[in-house]
């Protein structure tokens, strides 16, 4: 009975979102993540593509495979979705 009290009760864990090009990384994209993980358990960052940042705004400076590995190494970022959409929609 102990066991299902203990699941009944247990904390969903919360996913937090949040992107962008993450182009010439400075201080305040790493506050902008590391402010997001602080208000959930798992931080999924998303990351757009090239194409994608210069449709919308002007020709990234870094290299979308530069920016890609860069994600991957943020000790706040739990999980990296690549290639988003500029303007995500919930489906």
């Amino acid at each position: 009975m102990e066991a299902v009290e203990q699941a009944a009760t247990a904390k969903k864990p919360t996913v937090g979102y949040v992107d962008g090009c993450w182009d010439i990384m400075h201080s305040g994209h790493y506050n902008a993540i590391r402010q997001a993980k602080a208000i959930c358990d798992e931080l999924v960052v998303g990351v757009h593509s090239d194409s994608e940042i210069e449709e919308n705004k002007a020709l990234p400076v870094m290299q979308q495979e530069e920016r890609y590995a860069l994600l991957d190494h943020i000790k706040w970022i739990d999980r990296v979705l690549y290639d988003v959409p500029y303007s995500p929609k919930l489906e």
